[in-house]
C-alpha cells in the first residue's frame, strides 16, 4: 500500500487519529519498541528491568484446549511477564491470568527440567476500570498459607493496574498517557515519542495504514474460519445425535464412528454431558 493511497483513506486516518495506548491493537505496535516496553515496566514493577527478549502480540497453541493470544510476553532474567491491557471488565477475570500463567508455564519449560528452576511468571493485566473494585491504584497479588498468611512460593505474581486512578505519581501519569489521542499530552517522553512518530510522522502513518489492512484482513478470514469451525461443530453434533438416538450408539461409539480427532473430543463429551 502507498502512502498516497492511505492519505486518501480517511477511514483508517481518523482511526489512527482516535488511538489510544489502552487500545490493545494500538498497544501492541507501540510495544514493538523494546524499549519502550522495559521503561514502562520499571515504572510498573519499580525496579530495573533487563529484557532478555520481547514479543508483541505472541500466540500460545494449546492442543488440547483454548489457545491465547497475548499482548506482550517479557523475558527478564528468571521472570516471564506477559503485559494485557483489558478494556472489558469479563476479559480481566482472575481465572484468565490463571490461565494465561498456566499455558506461559507449559510453553517456557522444557522436559526433564527441575521444579525448581521452573521461571517466575508475572501476569500484568491493565484495566480500564477498578475491577477489583477496592478503590486501589495497583493490586498485587501471590498465593499465601491461609493458616499463617505466609507467602506459598510457587513462582506466580498477578498484577492489576487500575488505569482509572490517574493521580501525580509515576504510575498514575503513565495511566493517563494510555488514555492520551493526542501525543503532546503524553507525560512521558518515550511513550510520547513513539505515540507520535505512529500518528504524526508520515512513515509512520503509513505503516500504521498498512498494519490496519492487515488487522483488517485478518479480522475478516478468523471470522469466516470461526464461522467454518461453528458450522462444522454443529453437523458434527447433529450426527452424534442420530448415531446415539436412531443406532443406538455409545457417545464414544459415535465419536469413533465420525472419527473425531483425540484432541476434539472433549468438546463433544462436554457437550453431552451438560
Amino acid at each position: 500500500m502507498s502512502f498516497l493511497i492511505c492519505e486518501n483513506s480517511t477511514d483508517y486516518l481518523d482511526s489512527i487519529a482516535r488511538l489510544r495506548l489502552m487500545d490493545d491493537d494500538f498497544m501492541r505496535i507501540v510495544f514493538k519498541d523494546e524499549d519502550v516496553v522495559r521503561q514502562f515496566l520499571e515504572i510498573i514493577l519499580d525496579r530495573k528491568v533487563d529484557i532478555i527478549e520481547c514479543h508483541a502480540q505472541y500466540d500460545i497453541n494449546n492442543i488440547l484446549g483454548r489457545a491465547i493470544s497475548i499482548d506482550v510476553l517479557v523475558k527478564d532474567g528468571d521472570d516471564y511477564i506477559n503485559i494485557e491491557v483489558q478494556r472489558d471488565t469479563k476479559g480481566a477475570h482472575p481465572k484468565r491470568a490463571r490461565f494465561h500463567g498456566s499455558l506461559i508455564d507449559a510453553n517456557t519449560s522444557f522436559p526433564n527440567e527441575q521444579w525448581d528452576k521452573l521461571p517466575n511468571v508475572i501476569i500484568i493485566f491493565i484495566t480500564e476500570t477498578d475491577v477489583l473494585g477496592y478503590g486501589l491504584p495497583i493490586y498485587h497479588s501471590h498465593c499465601r498459607i491461609d493458616e499463617n498468611n505466609q507467602m506459598f512460593e510457587e513462582g506466580r505474581e498477578i498484577i492489576y493496574v487500575n488505569a482509572s486512578i490517574q493521580e501525580d505519581t509515576a504510575l498514575g501519569r503513565l495511566m493517563h498517557d494510555m488514555f492520551c489521542t493526542d501525543s503532546r499530552d503524553i507525560h512521558y517522553e518515550f511513550l510520547r515519542k513513539r505515540v507520535n512518530y505512529y500518528k504524526e510522522n508520515e512513515g509512520g502513518k503509513q505503516e500504521m495504514c498498512e498494519i490496519w489492512e492487515e488487522i483488517k484482513n485478518k479480522g475478516k478470514l478468523e471470522g469466516l474460519r470461526e464461522g467454518e469451525a461453528i458450522g462444522r461443530q454443529q453437523g458434527i453434533i447433529v450426527s452424534i445425535k442420530k448415531l446415539m438416538n436412531k443406532n443406538g450408539y455409545t457417545l464414544e461409539e459415535a465419536l469413533d464412528f465420525l472419527d473425531i480427532p483425540k484432541e476434539e473430543r472433549s468438546l463433544y463429551i462436554g457437550i453431552f454431558s451438560s
